[in-house]
């Protein structure tokens, strides 16, 4: 009787064995499936970036990104399948009727869908703004309060890094609007304060030498994508009359085109003595019962 037991229970442990085997199989099965899509996503990423390279053109940057963001996507859709799937089919090696597991999780997902109506909003609205391209990963955007370069989008968030390296995270439910500023071409946009006692065609001549050196400099050359344009005396400003104009470059690439082009303007300003003008106001000054009074003095505090 107990060697009868025995057998019974070698015989099951034998049953369990082979189940654990043949599930262990799915599951090492989808380790190596996930490595060699990984793989794969990356191989295609480095060729599709060197197709990029080789097209060139100015819509080379804007190609790219769209591609890293649809590929990240897929490499996570792709891994969520496989996953599932094997985790399924190891479940059925142990006899275990997924059936009504399926079954349930469908109506479950439906009772959830009503009770997670923004977390359906976020999914659905993450679909359209990946699919429709409008965000992009290493985009520029603005999103209400908060800006940076796009880090990760999902479905459900947009992870925005910010310049003081800040991580915002947003919900793709609430971003009913958005300023993205690396879509197709960028501006850099100035304004220059010509000071009042010179005339702004000076300035405007040294902003037209400074775009010529800059086009022709090969490190910023192909970055500007046309000659500035320069709108004119734009208003009457407290420092000085401002001068407008904008450089049209490539996609974010409009903060180094500007900080050189403030740089170089600077130093040919200096050298032909026109000069950028800065605030100026009259500060009063009280010294015992006496006013008096400092015309034309810089902004800023003054110690008595």
């Amino acid at each position: 009787m107990q060697a009868a037991v025995i057998a019974t229970q070698i015989q099951e442990m034998e049953v369990w064995m082979e189940r654990g085997i043949d599930a262990s199989v799915y599951l090492a099965g989808a380790v190596v499936l996930s490595v060699l899509v990984v793989w794969g996503v990356k191989r295609f990423s480095t060729y599709s970036a060197n197709m990029i390279m080789e097209r060139g053109g100015p819509d080379q940057i804007e190609v790219e990104k769209q591609t890293t963001t649809i590929i990240a996507m897929v490499r996570r859709i792709l891994l969520a399948l496989i996953w599932t799937l094997s985790v399924i089919l190891a479940l059925e090696k142990f006899e275990f009727d997924v059936k009504p597991l399926l079954a349930g999780a469908g109506v479950a997902g439906i009772a959830v869908g009503f009770a997670a109506q923004s977390l359906l909003k976020d999914w659905i609205n993450g679909f359209f703004l990946i699919t429709e391209g409008q965000i992009r990963i290493n985009d520029v955007l603005k999103i209400g309060e908060f800006a940076g370069a796009v880090e990760k989008i999902s479905l459900r968030t947009i992870s925005l890094r910010s310049f003081d390296g800040s991580l915002h995270v947003i919900s793709n439910g609430t971003v009913t609007s958005f300023s993205n500023m690396t879509m197709a071409f960028s501006y850099a946009v100035f304004e220059v304060p010509a000071d009042y006692g010179q005339s702004a065609e000076l300035m405007m001549g040294l902003m037209k030498r400074v775009d010529e050196s800059m086009r022709q400099d090969p490190e910023f050359a192909r970055l500007i994508l046309e000659p500035i344009e320069i709108v004119g005396v734009d208003r009457f400003a407290e420092q000085g009359v401002m001068v407008k104009a904008r450089l049209k470059t490539q996609p974010s690439r409009q903060w180094p085109v500007g900080r050189e082009f403030n740089r170089r303007l600077k130093e040919l300003a200096d050298a032909e003595g026109v000069v950028i003008a800065t605030a100026k106001r009259s500060v009063s000054l009280m010294a015992g019962s006496g006013e008096h009074r400092a015309g034309g003095m810089d902004a800023g505090p003054v110690v008595d």
